[in-house]
């Protein structure tokens, strides 16, 4: 599971606190003439049981790699602790700022399920986030390695992929935060923007991003609408990502003051430029829409989802490359599912490219402090190719995956998961095997604040 991007430590206390309705508040360790500095140190632990992975093959070499390793059945288990510390200088009329978090993670016992992105033993003790900024009422300036999402993070979510090699685990996400960012955020009514020079990790190439957002700034009566353009202007020659030119716009907890159980979400990405080395033009888009619904009067007030993904893939036929590129999406924002859809397909095998998805979702809350889930996907490749290997059919799988989460307060979350995946044609060509595959899982993580 790719890295949460909201809030210090990650999407994971952000969903408790959205579900909870608390405000989290760190330890405060200095308060005196003006600064205050705040800290907080928060431990996470994630456990994962595969069997019949990558529907039978087992585990492969690396990443990109169909050469298995004889290990159909798994344990993972990913460690680590997270430092953090805040501080703020008040003037007069506006406030300087900064914040520095550390991660020590590591991944033990068989490795990282699906063997594409972290091996036992990798370990990593290196900074996260390290930034300072300078705010007004209406102006917000900050430099530095930090956390910058654009809505629910379909395209912009974070720049760090969370490989073993250099994080140290995968699916715990410990790492959060771009590598470099420079953002101007200015905050007016009836509409508020973002102005951003964003840096990646070395897993997406290192790659510089500049672009502006722009929606309104009142979304409590009608949602958020908003639109985007951005540049990938340098990425090593590494992952084909330079010259991309991305437009998008979206909407975000759409809903009508007279209906609040009916919420819409959707967006929608143009991708141009020329970024293929043999100097094919990029013509590619990706969109979603997902309704959800609200039974406030029905015990444990369930609420429905449906969502239609389509991430377009490459037509061979045409001289342009239509393959729309699966960037910068981050995980958690909304809930499990977005962007990495599904915790063996969304995980293992399809990432937000030459993809259309169909989810449909039922989540009922026991309680205000727990939530039992089940989801179901439907997969497909948008054309017969996996990456540029040549498939017979589209139809790649069909995955259920059901869910247990507690989370008292602003301090602790619990996951509780299983989930299975049933290849069709194109999957079992590609992994050659038709095994339904099993995944158990369960993620801790504790603030100290």
């Amino acid at each position: 599971m790719r890295e949460p991007a909201s809030g210090l430590w990650g999407g994971f206390t952000a969903l408790a606190l959205a579900l909870t309705g608390e405000a989290a508040a760190a330890y405060e360790l200095f308060d005196r003439a003006g600064l205050v500095a705040t800290g907080e140190v928060n431990v996470r632990a994630g456990f994962r049981r595969g069997e019949d992975i990558n529907f039978g093959l087992g585990a492969v070499q690396g990443f990109g790699s169909l050469t298995p390793v004889g290990e159909p059945e798994r344990n993972d288990l990913q460690l680590a602790i997270k430092p953090g510390l805040n501080v703020e200088y008040a003037l007069p009329t506006s406030a300087l700022y900064g914040g520095l978090t550390v991660v020590a993670a590591t991944t033990t016992l068989d490795g990282e399920l699906s063997g594409q992105f972290a091996r036992s033993g990798d370990q990593a003790l290196d900074t996260d986030s390290a930034y300072v900024g300078w705010r007004n009422d209406w102006l917000d300036l900050s430099y530095g390695g930090r956390e910058f999402t654009v809505g629910d993070g379909f395209i912009i979510g974070d720049g760090n992929f969370n490989q073993g090699h250099d994080n140290g685990q995968y699916w715990t996400g410990a790492f959060t935060a771009w590598r470099n960012t420079g953002v101007l955020k200015v905050n007016t009514n009836p509409v508020r923007g973002d102005l951003f020079w964003l840096r990646t990790d070395g897993d997406l190439g290192d790659s510089r991003i500049a672009g502006i957002n722009v929606e309104n700034a009142d979304s409590e009566r009608y949602g958020r609408l908003g639109l985007m353009y951005f540049e990938v202007f340098d990425d090593n020659g590494v992952i084909g990502f330079e010259g991309l030119e991305a437009t998008g716009v979206r909407g975000h907890d759409l809903h009508w003051p007279t209906l609040p159980q009916l919420k819409l979400y959707g967006e929608y990405v143009r991708q141009r430029g020329e970024v293929d080395r043999d100097g094919r033009k990029l013509d590619a888009n990706a969109w979603y829409v997902e309704p959800t619904w609200q039974f406030t009067n029905l015990p444990w007030t369930p609420r429905l989802y449906y969502r239609y993904a389509h991430f377009s893939g490459d037509d061979a036929a045409t001289p342009e490359f239509e393959e729309y590129r699966g960037l910068f999406f981050t995980i958690f924002k909304r809930d499990w599912d977005t962007w990495y859809m599904g915790e063996i397909t969304g995980e293992f095998h399809l990432f937000n490219q030459n993809q259309n998805t169909h989810m449909a979702k039922l989540k009922v809350f026991p309680t205000r402090r727990s939530a039992f889930g089940f989801w179901y996907y439907q997969h497909a490749l948008d054309t017969p190719q996996y990456f540029g290997l040549p498939t017979r059919s589209t139809a790649w799988a069909d995955e259920v995956n059901f869910s247990f989460e507690y989370y008292p307060d602003d301090r602790f979350y619990w996951f509780a998961g299983v989930s299975l995946a049933s290849p069709r044609a194109a999957a079992e060509e590609v992994y050659r095997d038709d095994e339904t595959q099993m995944v158990l899982e369960t993620f801790v993580s504790y603030t100290f604040r």
